[in-house]
C-alpha cells in the first residue's frame, strides 16, 4: 500500500454529509496542527437536531481508543468527510 492509499484521520472541523462538522476532538494527536478525533467525539448535527458520538472503525488507537477517520459514521448515521 502506497502513502496516498492510507486512511485519512478525521480532524476537528471536518464535515459530515448532514452538514454538521466535528466538534470534540483530542489536543495530544495532530494533523499538520488540528486536532484528530477519536471514537466517542462528538459531532455537531443540524440535521438531527444534537451532538453525536463518532463510532471509530480503525484499528489504530490512541490512548486506548480507536482514531476515527474519514468515512466513519456516526451514531445519528452521518458519515465523516474532509472539510
Amino acid at each position: 500500500m502506497s502513502y496516498t492509499d492510507d486512511p485519512i484521520m478525521a480532524r476537528l472541523g471536518d464535515a459530515t454529509d448532514h452538514g454538521g462538522k466535528i466538534v470534540e476532538a483530542t489536543q495530544d494527536l495532530t494533523d499538520e496542527g488540528i486536532a484528530i478525533a477519536l471514537d466517542g467525539h462528538l459531532v455537531a448535527c443540524p440535521r438531527c437536531g444534537g451532538k453525536y458520538p463518532i463510532i471509530a472503525s480503525g484499528r489504530r488507537r490512541h490512548n486506548g481508543k480507536r482514531i476515527a477517520y474519514i468515512g466513519d459514521i456516526t451514531t445519528c448515521g452521518a458519515t465523516l468527510v474532509r472539510a
